[in-house]
């Protein structure tokens, strides 16, 4: 119970240092901006597709700046200085990774409110806006708890490479079509084929809780996809903590 008391004060405190820095207009602005290109007032009414869709690719890529920045605040020697307040590693980074969310479940907040006070989705009612929100929600704390395992204070240069290297493994899918692979021994084909399924298995529930988003469609074997995203997102989080809690800590500056 206190290691979960002192994460919540130590993101509150996080949350307030990147409110007080400033840095928070840049989410601001950005989300002003996006309301302003993609989500005013049309000519006809904004359909619920078009809505998450947009919105959740907006987020993600919100949250890549907002997870950056939050886990950049934490990676400096201030940090040894909480540290030695018996605050732990484990509440030190869960700290960081509450307030990424905090400030990126609250942007995408803002935008449902704009949107639903000036130009209202079609034939969208309030539970429908629930089950759209439920994947896209766990997809943006699946992409900060990825980040957070990436921060240079969690893992070393030579595992995260490694790690970006299987992400782009995984796919590769894209990038190496069918000429390429019948060019190259089938042995190798296989091995590259098999590699890759097994690579993109985990992200399987992050691409499929986007598809629900969209869809709002829980019907069938799609009402477990949110936990699987819930499942990755607790894993991620037990690896980053481990992998903090073991190496030497070493802040960035």
């Amino acid at each position: 119970m206190n290691a979960l008391v002192r994460t919540f004060w130590f993101a509150v405190f996080t949350l307030d240092e990147y409110l007080r820095s400033g840095r928070i207009m840049v989410e601001l602005a950005a989300t002003a901006v996006a309301y302003y290109l993609f989500f005013r007032r049309w000519t006809t009414p904004m359909t619920p597709d078009y809505f998450f869709s947009t919105a959740g690719l907006f987020m993600l890529g919100l949250t890549v700046y907002t997870g950056s920045s939050i886990l950049a605040l934490g990676d400096r020697p201030a940090g040894y200085v909480a540290l030695a307040r018996r605050l732990g590693r484990g509440p030190y980074l869960m700290g960081l990774y509450l307030a990424v969310l905090a400030v990126s479940w609250g942007m995408y907040g803002a935008v449902c409110l704009l949107v639903a006070f000036t130009n209202p989705l079609r034939s969208l009612d309030f539970i429908g806006w629930v089950l759209g929100t439920i994947p896209l929600l766990l997809n943006l704390a699946l992409l900060a708890a990825f980040l957070a395992l990436l921060t240079p204070m969690v893992l070393p240069a030579p595992w995260r490479l490694a790690v970006l290297a299987l992400v782009a493994l995984a796919f590769s899918g894209s990038l190496i079509g069918g000429a390429t692979m019948s060019s190259l021994p089938e042995s190798v084909a296989i091995a590259l084929d098999v590699m890759r399924t097994i690579l993109s298995a985990p992200l399987l529930p992050a691409f499929t809780g986007f598809a629900i988003s969209v869809s709002r469609d829980y019907s069938g074997a799609s009402a477990v996809v949110p936990v699987a995203q819930l499942f990755l997102v607790i894993g991620l989080l037990a690896f980053a903590v481990y992998s903090f809690a073991k190496r030497e800590i070493v802040f960035s500056g």
